[in-house]
């Protein structure tokens, strides 16, 4: 049996409904690439569904008591008890982010289906015509590949979240039933998944469907979210950009939070705009009305003169950042112009980085003459930070892009280059 790890690092190529339910057909499963870390729009699905398994950190760190709000004790509640849960709220709330998190720091692996973009053959599989080792004739359901991962590692406990529940295709809703109901796919019983589920309110987006007395009854009704819970929604947007921006940012947004409509407009509109603006290096481009007239875009409608007052001062606070930001980087910067090498990966470096991983060397000219020297996964931080004098917490960063970009070592171990006869790097 292959272990989560290795089985979350696969996807299926292309085609999603590829798994058998019938042992003879098992051996017939196609060979699968790399999902880990990638979201439902890159991993083959056809943005259907993503697999997300807890880090360590979440397994270690647990729930934190102290941040439960009653969002996440209404959560919390049924994750612990094992029973399924349906939530409706307001788009923007993060309902998806926290309900995953929570999920991972009770251990759970989370595999989210969207099922305003699923059809029925999605959920219940698709039947395919087969030929039996007599020539008969034979129908056999091909299980989602979703449902694959949950039948490859029967020790592992899952969330099988519906998300856009409520936006579900009639079939789709049909297709749902033996799911909820019995924690059934294509015949085969599940014993390692509880099933938890998300949507909207119908007047946010006219498209919302009724669940079913049985859907219903089994969910033991639906848990309203409760917006204006601002307190999680920082909580998960701290865990995602304190590193890549800092702390006080968005200690900054969250004393401003009530100006605007959801943490969704916050991540979407602002957040990741000054992430964006400082990755290109553009610090200077906006000034302080320009920061203000974005803020107005995504405010409420009855602010109050008190509030308007915040809108100037986080606009402020978004141009006082930026421009301490260039301050800061303009300190590390040589006479060349650009930042040390300890500071930055280039794209060069980035690129170097990649190769070496890929080819299992970097080439460097010596005298005239081409040296390889060996690269694999043991020595790949050692190598590009001591030799290359860059910043190990930012190799390592970029090394874990790639790996959620399923970018493979040639070698994982030092003895593997050297017998290629590739020169140490660290050999005098």
């Amino acid at each position: 049996m292959k272990s989560l790890n290795t089985f979350v690092n696969e996807i299926n190529e292309g085609i999603i409904n590829e798994y058998r339910t019938k042992k003879s057909d098992k051996e017939e499963a196609p060979e699968l690439k790399d999902v880990k870390g990638q979201d439902e729009e890159e991993n083959g699905s056809g943005g259907v569904w993503a697999v997300e398994p807890p880090t360590e950190d979440d397994i270690v760190n647990g729930i934190d008591k102290n941040t439960l709000t009653r969002n996440k004790k209404r959560i919390l509640m049924r994750l612990k008890s094992k029973k399924p849960f349906f939530i409706q709220g307001e788009a923007g709330w993060g309902k998806t982010s926290i309900i995953t998190q929570l999920a991972h720091q009770c251990k759970r692996t989370v595999i989210t289906v969207y099922l305003d973009k699923a059809e029925a053959t999605d959920l219940g599989g698709l039947p395919v015509a087969k030929k039996s080792k007599k020539g008969a004739d034979y129908v056999a359901t091909l299980m989602p590949a979703w449902a694959k991962v949950m039948y490859d590692n029967p020790e592992t406990q899952f969330l099988l979240f519906f998300d856009e529940m409520n936006q579900a295709a009639p079939d789709v809703m049909n297709a749902l039933m033996p799911i909820v109901l019995k924690n059934e796919v294509c015949g085969h019983k599940f014993e390692n998944f509880i099933v938890g589920a998300a949507g909207n309110f119908e007047s946010e987006n006219g498209a919302v469907n009724e669940l079913s007395g049985p859907l219903l009854s089994r969910f033991g009704g639906i848990i309203t979210w409760e917006s204006g819970d601002w307190d999680a929604a920082f909580a998960h947007l701290h865990k995602k950009w304190d590193d890549k921006l800092s702390k006080e940012l968005l200690d900054t947004f969250k004393d401003h939070a009530s100006i605007f409509k959801n943490p969704r407009d916050v991540e979407s509109f602002m957040i990741e705009s000054i992430f964006n603006l400082r990755e290109d290096g553009d610090y200077d481009i906006f000034d302080a009305d320009d920061w203000k007239e974005q803020i107005q875009g995504l405010v409420k409608d009855d602010l109050s003169r008190t509030q308007e007052k915040e809108i100037d001062e986080l606009a402020e606070a978004c141009y006082d950042f930026m421009n301490s930001a260039e301050k800061k980087d303009e300190n590390t910067t040589g006479r060349s112009g650009n930042k040390k090498d300890s500071d930055m990966l280039t794209q060069q470096i980035k690129d170097g980085i990649k190769f070496g991983i890929e080819n299992g060397f970097i080439a460097q000219e010596e005298n005239g003459k081409v040296v390889r020297y060996g690269i694999s996964e043991e020595n790949i931080v050692k190598t590009f930070c001591e030799l290359g004098d860059l910043n190990a917490e930012m190799v390592e960063r970029y090394l874990r892009k790639l790996e959620t970009d399923n970018i493979k070592y040639k070698f994982t171990k030092d003895e593997q280059w050297k017998k290629e006869g590739y020169k140490d790097p660290f050999e005098d």
